[in-house]
């Protein structure tokens, strides 16, 4: 692996920024030793405070970790460790609600027909865990944004489909930005878990039209109810 020197402006995050493309280009793997902090600072032509911060920045977002013995490595990732926005957010500039709901058809109807055909028990067990904590935290009036959006990735993780699943990864943020709207819409929330409830039974039913058809409905009924589009476009 190379890397070119980094960028005098935010040298920490030049270099977080260059794992980051490594990462998503494929070119570093879990289990994969990063190079010694001396390397970096060579590749980078950093100091060796500027690679420290790196590093610690990268273990924070649980991408590597220190192993006795052998150095530092690249973690395996699970959904949990793209949760951030500053990894994943897409940067919609001006785009709509429209046209992320137009985005969002196109890419999770798909998502849900693979799933209802792809899920495994692990898939089905994760899923519900989630809708089973969503109803509990509606239960103590606690904000549920952040396991709706999480519901959805859930989806994607169970269509086993590595490109869609990194779409959906890359909306999490934004999904879960749009969601904080909803907190004190109890009705809204009752109707959400609802129709995530009705969408997992379809999936593990293997109802893959059905599923299909609930989802596109989902998105459309939620971007309705949260006057995202008009009554005559629902």
């Amino acid at each position: 692996m190379t890397f070119k020197s980094a960028s005098r402006k935010t040298l920490a995050e030049s270099v977080v920024e260059q794992f980051l493309d490594q990462f998503r280009r494929g070119e570093l793997k879990p289990g994969d030793r990063l190079p010694t902090e001396r390397e970096l600072m060579e590749q980078f032509g950093v100091g060796r405070s500027t690679v420290r911060e790196a590093l610690q920045g990268l273990a924070r977002l649980n991408l590597i970790e220190g192993r006795p013995g052998v150095g530092t490595v690249v973690k395996s990732l699970d959904v949990t460790s793209y949760l951030r926005p500053d990894i994943f957010s897409v940067l919609l500039g001006d785009s709509s609600a429209t046209e992320l709901l137009e985005a969002r058809e196109i890419i999770e109807v798909a998502i849900v027909g693979l799933a209802a055909q792809r899920a495994n028990d692990q898939d089905l067990a994760t899923l519900e865990t989630m809708l089973a904590t969503a109803e509990e935290a509606l239960e103590r009036g606690e904000p549920t944004y952040e396991l709706s959006a999480l519901f959805h990735v859930g989806l994607a993780q169970a269509a086993h489909n590595n490109l869609l699943l990194n779409i959906m990864l890359s909306l999490y943020e934004l999904l879960r930005a749009r969601g904080r709207q909803t907190v004190d819409l109890h009705s809204y929330l009752r109707w959400e878990i609802d129709s995530h409830r009705e969408l997992f039974e379809l999936v593990r039913n293997g109802d893959v039209e059905g599923a299909r058809q609930a989802m596109d409905a989902h998105l459309r009924h939620a971007a309705h109810r949260l006057g995202e589009i008009a009554d005559d476009a629902e």
